[in-house]
C-alpha cells in the first residue's frame, strides 16, 4: 500500500524536494518530498512515485531544499523508489527533450518518455520474451473450415502459417490486432505451442566481423572527409549537408569521419530511415570501428535496454539505429551522422510530433557536436539552409565512386500500354523485355511498387463508388494470402464483396499491389527466383536478414518489394530496377507530395548500376509529363529544388514559413465539430501578422477506426507561431486533439 509522506510537526515535509516529468500530457511537473532513503538524487534519474491511485515511473528534472510555493505543504506526497545509482539522462539531454517539448506542444514528461527504452519506461526488463509457433501444416481446406465456426482462430493460423517460424507474441497482436485467447484455445487443441525466448545482450553478435582497411579515397570523398574533420579538430557545433549522388561514397565519409571521432576519444550515432537497413549497415560499421550498438524499434524491450545501457556506461561509442537511436546517451558526443535525411521515417508520427532532423541539429549545438545530414535528394528545407549564409555548409560529392555513371531512366507512359488479354495491366511491355534481357544476362533486378496486398480497391463500374472499411474512410485491400478484404489501418477484414454497397451492383478488383505483381512476374518468368519484402512477409525479425542475405549471395534473382527495398541497399550485381507505379506519392493532398515522388523514383533508381555494367530503370507513370517525374528521369535535383522552393516560397509553406497541422476525433460528430469550431475562433482571436487559419474542415480521411475526424491548417511565421503557443499548449493536453508541426 502506498502512504504519503506525513511531514514534521510544523506541518511542512522534511528533506529536500524533486520535480518529477511524468508521461502525461499536462504541461507541468510534480512536486515530491525525498525521504533520507532516496538520497542521493539527481536530475536524470528515474523514480516511482505514487500518482493519483497507481504508482508511476518518472524523471527528476531538478531538486531544490525548499518546498515549491505554489502547492500546500500537506499535499506534498514522497517519492517511492529511486531506480537508479546515477542519473540515466544528461544534462543535455534534459534540456533537449525540454526543447522538443516546446516544440511539438507537448509536456516534458512525455518528450522524456520518448527518449527512454520501454524496459526502463516500466521500471525494469524482462530477460526473455514470449512465442508461439504452429505446430502442423494447415490445409487451405482447414483454414476453411476453421474460419466457418471461429474466423479469429482461422486469422491466428494464417498468420503463423505466413510467419514460418516462431513468432513473438507482441508482434502477431500487432500484425493482427487480436488477443491472446485464440492462440490459447488452439494451443488446447495442439495446433500451436508456447515458448520463451531468452534474449541477448548484442542482437548481432553472432554476425562474423571481417576488419577492412579503408579504400583510397576520391578527391571529392578527401575534400569532404578534410571539412568534417576539421569541424570534429574544434570541438564546437557545426553541421552539414552531404549532397551525393546515389553510389557516390557518402558511407566512406560517414566511416572517416567515425574513425577520426573514435581517435579524439568522443563517440557518434548514425540514423538510417528503415530497420531493413541496420544489418548491412552494421556489418560495414562494425569492419570499420569495431563494436557497435544497435537502437531500433525491431529489438526486443531487453535488447534495447541493455544496448541503451552498455552506451551510457561508455563500453560502446558507435551507435547505429533508426530515429530513437537519436537519444542513445553517449557521454562525450562527438557526432551524428543522418544518412538519407530526406526521408519521412525520420518524422515521428505519435507524441512528441519531432523529426530526427531538427533535433539531431539541436543536439549538436547543445553538446558542441558535429552533425552530417547525407542524402542524393536533400529535404527542401536542408537545401535551402545550405543554400544560405549562416545555414548548413554544403559538401557534394557529383560522380560516383571508380567512374561509374547512374544508370538511364526511361518513362513508360502507362496510358498508351495495353495489358494481357484477361489480365491486369501490371508490367509494361518494356519493363518485360527489360527485366527479359536482365535475367538472361543473369543480372539481378529490383522491382519496387509502395502497395502491398493483390489489388487496393474494389470499384462499381455502375455508379462509381468503391467498396471502404466500416470504421475507416479507406477503401479495403484484397490480400490473397488471407482471402479477405483487409482495413490497413484498423486491420478489419471481411469476405471479397461482392456487389457495391451503394447501388447493389457487382464490383471488381482494380489496381496493383505487391501480391499481383508477384503473380504475373511468376507467369511470365517461371524460372525467375522472386523474393517479396513487404509487411505481409517479414512477420519475424530474422525475416529481413534472411532475404537481403538471400538475394545478395546469389539464391535470388529479383527482390520485389515497398519501400524497404526504395533505399539505402547496395547490390552491385543488381542491373535493372523497375518503378511499377510512380504516381503513388502525387496523389496525397500534401504540399510535400512532388518532392517525395522526385526523391522516391531517384532513390529507388540509385539502386541500379552501381558496378562496371551500367544499369538501367523503367519508370511506369500515367503522369509521364509531371514535373517531379520529369525532373527525376534526369537525375537533376537541382533544378527540381529551385522550382519546387519557388512555389513553396509563393504560397508560404516550409521552409519560408511555419506549418501545423491540428486534428480533432470524437465518436460523434456534433462533439468534434464543436471542438473544432470553438478551437478555430480561440486561434484566430489570438492570431497575428501573416498567420492564416484554414478550416476546420474534413481532412482526407474523415473517419478513422470509428472516430469522427476535423482538421485545422495554420500557415505563419515564427512572431504568429508565438502569438498562438498559449493556445496550442492548451488544446494539446485535451483528448483527442492532435498538434502536429509539418
Amino acid at each position: 500500500m502506498v502512504v504519503g509522506f506525513q511531514g514534521s510537526l510544523f506541518g511542512v515535509p522534511e528533506g529536500r524536494f524533486a520535480q518529477i516529468a511524468l508521461d502525461t500530457p499536462v504541461r507541468r511537473e510534480f512536486a515530491y518530498c525525498v525521504p533520507s532513503r532516496c538520497e542521493p538524487l539527481a536530475p536524470g534519474c528515474r523514480v516511482r512515485v505514487p500518482f493519483g491511485r497507481r504508482e508511476s515511473v518518472g524523471v527528476v528534472v531538478a531538486v531544490d531544499d525548499h518546498p515549491p510555493a505554489n502547492v500546500p505543504p500537506d499535499r506534498i506526497k514522497s517519492l517511492l523508489a529511486v531506480l537508479d545509482v546515477e542519473p540515466l539522462l544528461t544534462p543535455a539531454l534534459l534540456r533537449l527533450a525540454h526543447r522538443i517539448a516546446d516544440d511539438t506542444y507537448c509536456s516534458w514528461g512525455q518528450a522524456l518518455s520518448a527518449m527512454l527504452p520501454a524496459a526502463l519506461r516500466r521500471d525494469r526488463p524482462r530477460r526473455t520474451i514470449p512465442v508461439v509457433e504452429l505446430l502442423k501444416e494447415v490445409s487451405t481446406e482447414e483454414i476453411e473450415e476453421l474460419e466457418k465456426k471461429h474466423p479469429k482462430q482461422a486469422k491466428a493460423v494464417a498468420y503463423l502459417q505466413q510467419a514460418g517460424g516462431p513468432m513473438e507474441v507482441r508482434e502477431f497482436r500487432n500484425r493482427t490486432g487480436l488477443s491472446k485467447s485464440p492462440l490459447d484455445t488452439l494451443a488446447k487443441k495442439g495446433w500451436v505451442k508456447f515458448g520463451r525466448k531468452q534474449e541477448v545482450l548484442d542482437p548481432f553478435a553472432d554476425i562474423e566481423v571481417v576488419r577492412d582497411s579503408s579504400p583510397k579515397l576520391t578527391s571529392a570523398q578527401q575534400a569532404c572527409v578534410d571539412e568534417v574533420i576539421g569541424a570534429l579538430g574544434r570541438e564546437v557545433y557545426d553541421a552539414f549537408l552531404l549532397f551525393g549522388i546515389t553510389g557516390s561514397g557518402k558511407t566512406e565519409v560517414y566511416l572517416h569521419a567515425m574513425e577520426h571521432c573514435l581517435e579524439q576519444g568522443r563517440g557518434a550515432i548514425v540514423l538510417v530511415p528503415e530497420i531493413a537497413l541496420t544489418p548491412q549497415t552494421v556489418s560495414r560499421f562494425r569492419a570499420r570501428c569495431g563494436q557497435v550498438a544497435v537502437l531500433h524499434s525491431g529489438l526486443t524491450d531487453a535488447e534495447r535496454h541493455d544496448q541503451w545501457l552498455a552506451i551510457r556506461e561508455g563500453r560502446v561509442r558507435v551507435v547505429v539505429g533508426a530515429r530513437s537511436a537519436l537519444f542513445a546517451p553517449m557521454p562525450r558526443l562527438g557526432l551524428i551522422v543522418l544518412d538519407e535525411e530526406h526521408e519521412s521515417s525520420f518524422k515521428q508520427e505519435s507524441t512528441p510530433r519531432y523529426h530526427a532532423r531538427d533535433v539531431a541539429l539541436e543536439r549538436c549545438r547543445l553538446e558542441g557536436a558535429v552533425c552530417i545530414l547525407g542524402s542524393a535528394t536533400p529535404a527542401l528545407e536542408s537545401w535551402a539552409s545550405a543554400m544560405n549564409p549562416g545555414g548548413l555548409r554544403l559538401l557534394e560529392l557529383r560522380e560516383r565512386v571508380a567512374g561509374g555513371v547512374l544508370p538511364s531512366i526511361q518513362v513508360v507512359d502507362m496510358r498508351v500500354q495495353k495489358p494481357e488479354k484477361g489480365k491486369w495491366l501490371v508490367l509494361s511491355q518494356p519493363l518485360v523485355k527489360a527485366l527479359g534481357d536482365a535475367l538472361q544476362r543473369k543480372e539481378r533486378a529490383i522491382l519496387f511498387l509502395n502497395q502491398r496486398g493483390f489489388a487496393p480497391a474494389w470499384h462499381c463500374k455502375s455508379c462509381g463508388g468503391s467498396v471502404h472499411c466500416k470504421t475507416c474512410d479507406v477503401a479495403l485491400t484484397y490480400h490473397r494470402w488471407r482471402k479477405k478484404a483487409i482495413c490497413h489501418y484498423c486491420l478489419h477484414e471481411e469476405p471479397p464483396p461482392q456487389v457495391c454497397t451503394g447501388c447493389g451492383r457487382p464490383v471488381e478488383m482494380v489496381g496493383v499491389g505487391t501480391e499481383r505483381v508477384e503473380d504475373s512476374v511468376q507467369r511470365m518468368f517461371p524460372h525467375a527466383r522472386l523474393a517479396r519484402m513487404d509487411r505481409d512477409t517479414m512477420l519475424r525479425r530474422e525475416s529481413y536478414e534472411e532475404v537481403l542475405a538471400d538475394f545478395g549471395s546469389g539464391n535470388k534473382d529479383i527482390l520485389l518489394g515497398t519501400q524497404m527495398v526504395a533505399k539505402g541497399l547496395d547490390f552491385p550485381e543488381v542491373t535493372l530496377v523497375g518503378v511499377l507505379n510512380a504516381d503513388t506519392a502525387l496523389h496525397h493532398p500534401d504540399f510535400r507530395a512532388s518532392e517525395r515522388c522526385f526523391n522516391l523514383i531517384a532513390q529507388v533508381a540509385g539502386r541500379a548500376g552501381r558496378s562496371a555494367r551500367g544499369g538501367k530503370v523503367v519508370v511506369q507513370t500515367w503522369l509521364p509529363d509531371h514535373p517531379a517525374i520529369l525532373a527525376a528521369s534526369k537525375h537533376d535535383y537541382v533544378r527540381f529544388a529551385q522550382k519546387e522552393l519557388e512555389e513553396r516560397k509563393l504560397f508560404g509553406f516550409p521552409p519560408y514559413g511555419k506549418a501545423l497541422r491540428l486534428t480533432f476525433e470524437a465518436e460523434h460528430r456534433q462533439r468534434v465539430e464543436q471542438t473544432a469550431e470553438e478551437a478555430a475562433a480561440a486561434l484566430r482571436a489570438n492570431m497575428v501578422g501573416r498567420t492564416k487559419i484554414l478550416g476546420p474542415s474534413a481532412p482526407p480521411m474523415e473517419k478513422l477506426r470509428g472516430r469522427i475526424r476535423r482538421q485545422i491548417l495554420i500557415k505563419t511565421d515564427r512572431d504568429g507561431l508565438h502569438a498562438l503557443r498559449e493556445v496550442l499548449y492548451a488544446l494539446s493536453e485535451k483528448q483527442g486533439v492532435t498538434v502536429d508541426p509539418l
